[in-house]
């Protein structure tokens, strides 16, 4: 099977696009990655303007038509923040018998660009089920699967860590419920990286102007005793209230660091959340929790293999690639 590859021009989507690409060419899959990650500067700047706007998106998908026309794809995988979404250009690839597939691993509650695009697809994969799946319906999606996050087993797996120790961290955006509670959270040894966080004003912030390179995430992963790994909410006080299983989830368990997390609505279809990630159901609970686990440090680590090795059996990209080849 011929599949392309879309990937994404920004955000944390875009080593995602590489990781499923390199997955199907593991399972023997003829597969091609159009990486679109080198326009993200020039799509940030032209952004404010509409006429330069519609200039750089005529250029990206002459990019993707080429491509097309050259590689002639049985299958065309996107991903969120991938430039998919010219409808009429779907209707052409898809009246050209290219089966078309969108991996949409975004909140659909916070972002709805899905409500456009998802009935251009044959095969519209999704972090979240009902009440998602029943909008899908209602917005003309037919063919719709929950298909969670993954680990890249491409990653190097090593001991990176070029920086001391550090007590408990957190890598990851500012959203609202974060900003609440890490505001009112001082502990000795708290790290925070992260774009936006500078312009928060706490002190536990060690890099907060820029976006941290999925290599510097590992790095802090691995060097940290504690990985606060709090889910994202536009709502300051919501500590529990998400379901869907972020990225990070899987990539901290599959590096073999520890994690404590909030608990979400899919977390145990795919972790025991006490026995491999422990989740936690109020901010209280996480308190005591990092203070406890900064003290026993043969349990902390008894958990985080556990976490690895139900990783390597259930949760990599080869996993994700190997069920959406068997769908097709």
């Amino acid at each position: 099977m011929r599949i392309l590859v879309v990937g994404a021009i920004q955000g944390g989507t875009i080593p995602i696009g590489n990781a499923i690409y390199r997955a199907f060419m593991d399972i023997g899959q003829e597969t091609e990655f159009l990486d679109f990650s080198g326009y993200q500067q020039e799509f940030l700047e032209v952004r404010p303007d509409a006429g330069r706007s519609r200039q750089f998106l005529l250029k990206i998908w002459s990019t993707l038509l080429e491509k097309v026309t050259v590689f002639q794809p049985d299958v065309i995988l996107g991903i969120a923040q991938s430039p998919l979404y010219n409808t009429e250009m779907l209707a052409a690839f898809r009246k050209a018998g290219i089966i078309l597939c969108f991996w949409f691993m975004e909140d659909y509650k916070i972002f709805d660009y899905w409500k456009n695009i998802a009935p251009c697809f044959d095969h519209f994969f999704t972090i979240q089920k009902d009440p998602f799946f029943s909008d899908l319906r209602d917005a003309g999606c037919k063919s719709y699967h929950y298909l969670p996050m993954a680990f890249d087993t491409h990653t190097d797996r090593s001991e990176t860590r070029t920086r001391e120790l550090i007590p408990v961290s957190f890598v990851g955006a500012p959203y609202s419920n974060r900003v609440h509670f890490f505001s009112q959270f001082h502990i000795k040894g708290f790290q925070i990286y992260g774009e936006g966080w500078h312009r928060h004003g706490i002190p536990s912030v060690i890099i907060g102007d820029r976006r941290i390179t999925a290599h510097e995430a590992q790095n802090i992963y691995q060097s940290s005793l504690i990985n606060i790994n709090l889910h994202s909410s536009p709502i300051p006080r919501d500590f529990v209230g998400g379901d869907f299983v972020n990225p990070r989830t899987f990539d901290i368990a599959g590096l073999g660091a520890f994690q404590l997390t909030n608990m979400r609505k899919l977390l145990p279809l795919h972790f025991d959340p006490a026995q491999e990630i422990i989740a936690l159901s109020n901010w209280e609970d996480m308190k005591s929790a990092i203070m406890y686990f900064l003290d026993h440090d043969s349990e902390r680590e008894e958990i985080a293999r556990n976490a690895q090795r139900r990783v390597m059996r259930e949760h990599t990209y080869r996993h994700r690639a190997e069920e959406i080849v068997s769908l097709l």
